[in-house]
């Protein structure tokens, strides 16, 4: 095995919610900041592939007549409403530039976390992961419930690429306050959810920082 290999060995990337219905304008769920990050989610897949380090893609597909959906959601799969992400909807597919390959791994969930109600773990635990690397929509809810499931989960890194990430405002996203105002080109190295992610020990790289990691 190449020493490259060796040292990312343990770790997986999840990618979460990069489907139509969350990212394209209009969509029956969009989330605003999702299409500026497209871009730096396929570039972090590119890297993930070139370190040799699975590619796991969290996605929702919702029965079409919503009996799976929490309860609060129900109402948007009457007859006259959009369905979100019902399975084999155009909605449910990933986003252009995204591409599910042969030897990644699809994991459908039907809640926030990619933890609940589903099989993530156990197939983590086969596979000898224990670190994980996190992008996709949106920051509050399912990138925020996947990540204290991973640290109440004992994972022993998680890390959260900041530019690879994204929620439906800015200020959900982003607290400047907690860094003192400090912010970057991307108005995105202080995240108010980040903020709560770091102090239980979340890294936080920007994907130019994660690229430079060497293991």
């Amino acid at each position: 095995m190449a020493e490259a290999e060796l040292k990312w060995k343990n770790t997986a990337l999840l990618v979460i919610d990069m489907q139509k219905d969350f990212i394209h304008p209009g969509g029956p769920v969009h989330v605003i900041g999702g299409a500026a990050i497209v871009p730096n989610v396929v570039k972090a897949v590119e890297q993930a592939r070139s370190r040799q380090i699975p590619i796991i893609w969290v996605v929702r597909e919702h029965d079409p007549l919503g009996r799976d959906v929490e309860l609060f959601r129900r109402h948007w799969y009457a007859a006259d409403e959009p369905k979100p992400t019902s399975k084999g909807s155009v909605g449910a597919e990933l986003v252009h530039g995204l591409v599910i390959e042969d030897g990644d791994y699809k994991l459908v969930k039907t809640r926030f976390s990619a933890f609940f109600n589903t099989h993530l773990h156990s197939y983590l635990q086969g596979a000898g992961i224990n670190k994980l690397v996190i992008t996709g929509v949106q920051t509050p809810n399912c990138i925020r419930q996947t990540v204290f499931d991973a640290v109440s989960l004992d994972y022993h890194k998680v890390t959260v690429i900041v530019d690879a990430t994204a929620a439906a405002t800015p200020d959900v996203h982003i607290d400047r306050n907690s860094f003192g105002g400090k912010q970057n080109d991307l108005e995105l190295d202080v995240l108010a959810n980040i903020y709560d992610m770091t102090n239980i020990g979340v890294a936080t790289p920007t994907l130019e920082e994660w690229c430079k990691i060497e293991g």
